[in-house]
This record gives structure tokens, C-alpha cells and sequence, in this order.
């Protein structure tokens, strides 16, 4: 008797257990806002997504803030935009990083600060996105004194080396930087490449 008891309850639990709906993390959310997303459904996609964000995931928050940034399926808004990037950015996510550092700079949704787009723009290009590592040789071949930003053409220089890697047009602006530099700021600029390794 006792068995056959042990026996029903071993099997309840095993079809409850099978019943019983999977919980989806923040990983999974995120997967599906993102498919959801693809078929156009931004209200789904939208609600995945804050799901998967107050997961604690750096990707939805990022997937959040583009949202805002683009307008889809909400109204466009820069300040929050911004305010899920941040979110995302001081997770690492080096995307993020490199929206920050575009809309800082650009002055969407926030002043125009070109010393806080390069620090964001560094975060972003030390963790090897191209784009940022663009911006950054940008960013120091112009600078903006009135911002406190001295044009460092060995910076310059360093950025677009790195970043012409990936970008082989990015070393013809490396090139041509080069060519403005002392022997001094040359090999300051060549220990920065030498050091450079992208962080995972």
C-alpha cells in the first residue's frame, strides 16, 4: 500500500512538473522581444524588453534606449533614449557606450559635451568597436577648445591606426595624420598601438 501511494505521488508530481508553464529569464525575454520586434510587433517587443531590462539585462536596456532613440512603435524621446544607454553603458555593453558617446557629443537629449562623448567613445573602442575608435581619431584630430579638448594628433593617429584593423579606410586617415606628427609624437603614439588590447 505504502508503494503504491509513493507510486501516485512520484507521478502527480511528474505531470505537474511537465504541466507547469517554463519561466523565461532575462536572456529569453530579450530573444523574444527581438523576434517580436521582427514582426513588427513593438507593443510585445516593448514589454519583452523592460522585462528582460529589469533582469538585469544590458542588451535589452541597449534594445530600450534604440527604441526611444528611433521612434518605433513609441514616440520618439532622446531623454529616454539616454536613459536606458546609461543603464546599458555602466553594464559594459559597448554599444551603449559608443550611442552615449554620439549623442553627448551630437548634444541629443543632453548638452553638447565633447569631453564626456570621449570618455564614452574610449569604453567603447577599448572593448574593439571600430566606430568609436573612428570617432575618437575624430575627436582628437578637431578638437574643441572652447570644451577644453586640445586637438592630439598622436591620439589621432593611435585611434585610426587601431581602428584601421577592421576599417581600411580608417588607415588612410592614419596615413595622413602621420604626416603631421614629430618623431616624438610618432613614438608616443606607437607605444599606444603596441599596448592597445581589446578587452572581452
Amino acid at each position: 500500500m505504502r508503494y503504491a501511494v509513493t507510486s501516485i505521488l512520484s507521478g502527480m508530481a511528474l505531470a505537474l512538473a511537465l504541466s507547469a508553464p517554463a519561466f523565461a529569464g532575462p536572456v529569453e525575454d530579450a530573444e523574444a522581444a527581438y523576434a517580436a520586434d521582427q514582426k513588427g510587433d513593438f507593443a510585445t517587443s516593448m514589454k519583452l524588453y523592460q522585462q528582460s531590462a529589469a533582469g538585469g539585462n544590458a542588451y535589452a536596456m541597449y534594445s530600450i534606449g534604440l527604441i526611444y532613440f528611433d521612434g518605433k512603435g513609441v514616440d520618439r524621446s532622446y531623454v529616454n533614449a539616454l536613459k536606458y544607454y546609461k543603464m546599458a553603458s555602466d553594464k559594459g555593453y559597448p554599444q551603449a557606450q559608443l550611442a552615449m558617446g554620439k549623442m553627448t557629443e551630437q548634444g541629443q537629449g543632453v548638452k553638447k559635451n565633447l569631453p564626456e562623448a570621449i570618455k564614452y567613445y574610449t569604453l567603447a573602442a577599448n572593448q574593439g568597436i571600430t566606430e568609436a575608435q573612428n570617432l575618437l581619431g575624430v575627436a582628437y584630430t578637431t578638437g574643441d577648445p572652447a570644451q577644453k579638448v586640445n586637438p592630439d594628433p598622436a591620439q589621432a593617429y593611435a585611434w585610426f591606426t587601431i581602428a584601421s584593423k577592421e576599417d581600411a579606410s580608417a588607415n588612410t586617415r592614419a596615413q595622413r595624420m602621420k604626416g603631421r606628427l614629430t618623431p616624438e609624437q610618432i613614438a608616443a603614439a606607437d607605444k599606444i598601438i603596441a599596448s592597445y588590447k581589446p578587452k572581452k
